[in-house]
């Protein structure tokens, strides 16, 4: 499980479920196990109107294939290139080290976490990591895991792969309600040339 190899741990569970925020830490050490003991309160401010649109738009997507939040990232992306001369979000140096405002997870996090089934969740990404997997087979692309271990909920599908070859796998997975983001986000700390192959993996986010 995420978050749970060493002796502390942290799992962002907004990038696993579409939350608005909250991260979980957990600690495998009873020398650190009083770290875990007090849940921050939960705020009750506004979530905001970007969330509850992404949300909205994705279930419309799964429930009707109308691609509603294909769409809604497609305006916002050009509307932030337009803005920022960047698709996709710009990290800043203080996201490294600065807490987001505000700090404490909003109220619905823990009504929505109780509410899923995560059997269902766990087969709906194997089910769904598969089918990429064979869409794929033949493209340009080299998938960084050929199959899942058993037990394993895969986070996403990732692949190293340039530009031209992104673009092929964007077709072959047309209709299935998926985004694929490029990753990892560097820090400042990690420096990298820029054909090295952290600059090409890619992942398709089941989120």
């Amino acid at each position: 499980m995420l978050g749970t190899r060493a002796n502390l741990g942290i799992s962002s569970i907004r990038k696993t479920f579409r939350l608005p925020n909250g991260a979980a830490l957990y600690a495998s050490s009873v020398e650190y196990s009083g770290l875990t003991a007090n849940q921050l309160d939960f705020q009750d401010s506004q979530v905001s109107k970007g969330f509850r649109l992404r949300k909205l738009s994705a279930q419309i997507q799964r429930s009707t294939g109308i691609p509603t939040l294909s769409f809604f990232q497609f305006a916002i992306r050009i509307m932030r290139l337009v803005t920022t001369g960047s698709r996709l979000p710009l990290s800043t140096r203080e996201s490294e080290t600065e807490l987001p405002i505000p700090v404490a997870p909003h109220r619905s996090v823990l009504k929505l976490i109780q509410s899923l089934d995560t059997n269902a969740e766990v087969l709906r990404r194997q089910q769904l990591f598969n089918t990429v997997l064979s869409r794929v087979q033949g493209l340009d692309i080299e998938p960084i895991f050929h199959h899942l271990d058993v037990g394993t909920s895969p986070y996403g599908f990732a692949f190293i792969g340039d530009s031209a070859s992104v673009q092929q796998v964007r077709k072959q997975l047309h209709g299935l309600s998926v985004e694929i983001i490029h990753w990892p986000d560097l820090p400042d700390a990690v420096s990298v040339a820029d054909n090295h192959f952290y600059r090409n993996v890619w992942v398709v986010n089941f989120l």
